[in-house]
């Protein structure tokens, strides 16, 4: 048998890993890299498992043939860079989580190698050309993953042209005594703070700040997002008139924090909005409000523990088929309307008989009445307006808050 068709063996083996081999590297970075994390930025944590999988992609790839070695880093790790460089994630401890990657796949590979390569000279060769091919390829991409991140940094920071307004609006927003009249926009008056992001978040500002008759300030944050606040003196009560009537452009998303008054105001409002953006991200609808989805945002700050939790209370009724869900959306319904037959009728347009009938079935599959647990069926159904169609990566952007977290 030739290196080739042992290093083939090798990388077949490993291809069908690489789900095991990402979660493992995600899951020893948590912990080997905290500082890393440490500000929870979605925009950032999107970044992580692209950058992963194409990295283990191409270098098993390599493996398996010839060893070639790629032109430059992919899309995934540099826009992983980029994002890193936006969110003030340190060089050192964004390479710190790809020398932690490059451990973990050197000892799957190792592990296979020895596992499907008879021990001898044969093994020996393989690992050896393994690891000169590895540690090659980690020096090649490193390079560009480490020119990219300076060139943002430098852009982003030190030539971008709101730097001088993103770095008064991140002292605002920590506390940071500074000067805010070169803002030109009124802290005094009450503010709804958004957080906006896909194919056109300024139009989509301006179009709300239009609607509310309200000052804008903008500034980027990571990611391609945009952080505002929309200000003005009667704020609160436009804003819940106008709520129905917000709709911005196609594959344009905005998240929502306040209304609340004054220079508090204008930093608890950022803080909700960038928790409901984090909600936000998991869902389909266009407009996430603090408001709507507060209990979601505290209970999602441990997301593994919080699918645990609604599966285990919805047991039976937590399937995903149609008529399942028809009953789930019975049950909010009922709970949301006081446990009101009549009223849960109205709202999702049946006879009041078919809802008694379909609360019957529900304890039927439950096995307890409803009132035995309802608090915790009532949070549980939340969640699962959430929970149910978010992959494993969209919850891994999810977790707890950081008290330095600004998006910026």
């Amino acid at each position: 048998m030739s290196i080739e068709h042992d290093l083939r063996a090798v990388a077949d083996e490993l291809i069908l890993k690489i789900p095991a081999i990402s979660g493992e590297i995600r899951e020893r970075s948590r912990s080997g890299a905290p500082n890393y994390y440490r500000r929870n930025d979605p925009m950032l944590l999107e970044t992580e498992l692209p950058s992963i999988t194409g990295a283990l992609t191409s270098i098993i790839h390599g493996l398996r043939n010839a060893r070639h070695l790629p032109d430059g880093a992919s899309e995934g790790a540099l826009e992983e860079a980029r994002v890193a460089a936006q969110a003030g994630v340190e060089l050192t401890d964004l390479l710190l989580t790809r020398r932690i990657g490059q451990l973990v796949l050197w000892n799957w590979i190792l592990d296979t190698a020895v596992r499907v390569v008879p021990a001898g000279p044969r093994q020996i060769a393989v690992l050896k050309q393994a690891a000169e091919f590895h540690f090659a390829w980690n020096d090649r991409i490193t390079h560009d993953v480490v020119a990219t991140y300076e060139q943002e940094k430098s852009a982003y920071f030190f030539h971008s042209r709101d730097r001088q307004r993103r770095a008064v609006v991140t002292d605002l927003l920590n506390g940071v005594p500074t000067d805010t009249e070169q803002l030109g926009y009124n802290l005094k008056v009450d503010h709804l703070a958004v957080v906006a992001w896909g194919n056109a978040p300024r139009a989509a500002l301006k179009s709300l700040a239009t609607m509310l008759d309200a000052s804008l300030l903008v500034v980027e944050g990571t990611g391609g997002t945009s952080l505002a606040w929309l200000g003005n003196s009667r704020l609160s009560e436009s804003f819940e008139e106008n709520f129905p009537a917000i709709q911005p452009p196609p594959a344009t998303y905005v998240a929502l924090g306040g209304p609340l008054n004054g220079v508090e105001g204008f930093r608890r409002g950022h803080r909700q909005a960038w928790q409901a953006c984090r909600v936000g991200r998991l869902r389909s609808s266009a407009v996430t409000r603090y408001r709507d989805v507060a209990l979601e945002s505290v209970v999602l700050r441990d997301a593994p523990a919080a699918r645990d939790f609604m599966v285990s209370e919805l047991g039976p009724i937590g399937e995903n088929d149609s008529r399942t869900q028809l009953l789930r959306e019975t049950l909010r319904a009922y709970f949301e309307t006081g446990q009101n037959a009549a009223a849960t009728a109205g709202r999702i347009r049946v006879h009041e008989r078919t809802v008694a009938y379909r609360l019957k079935s529900i304890e039927e599959r439950l096995g307890f009445p409803i009132n035995e647990r309802r608090d915790e069926l009532a949070v549980a159904l939340r969640l699962a307006e959430v929970l149910h169609d978010a992959s494993d990566h969209q919850l891994s952007m999810i977790g707890e808050n950081s008290p330095g977290e600004t998006g910026i």
